[in-house]
C-alpha cells in the first residue's frame, strides 16, 4: 500500500474520481451517481453506509487490503467532510500504521 499524492476526476464515465499512488498505482473510486459523506454530510447516512457491508466486505476493509471499496470509505465516506482532509488522514494514520 501506498501514499495517495493525487486526486483529480476520474475519465471513466461511471466513475467521479482517480486517486494517484506514490508508487506509480490508480485507482478510480465512486460512483457518479451516488452520494457519499463529503457530499451530503449525514452521519446518519454514513452510518448506514457502514452497516450495509456484508462479512467479506468488512474483512477487506479491516485487512486493508488495497482496493476500490477500501479507498470509498476512507475518501469519500471518511472522517472528514472534505476530501483533502480525508486523503491527509488515510496517509497519515492508515498508512503510517501500516
Amino acid at each position: 500500500m501506498s501514499i495517495i499524492i493525487n486526486i483529480e476526476n476520474s475519465p471513466l464515465r461511471n466513475r467521479r474520481f482517480r486517486i494517484f499512488f506514490l508508487n506509480g498505482e490508480h485507482y478510480d473510486i465512486g460512483f457518479k451517481k451516488c452520494q457519499y459523506y463529503i457530499d451530503h454530510h449525514d452521519k446518519l447516512k454514513r452510518e448506514l453506509y457502514y452497516t450495509a457491508f456484508n462479512k467479506s466486505s468488512k474483512i477487506a476493509i479491516i485487512s486493508l487490503k488495497p482496493s476500490q471499496l477500501l479507498y470509498e470509505t476512507f475518501i469519500l465516506n471518511g472522517p472528514s467532510k472534505n476530501i483533502i482532509d480525508n486523503i491527509n488522514f488515510f496517509n497519515k494514520e492508515i498508512i503510517e500504521e501500516y
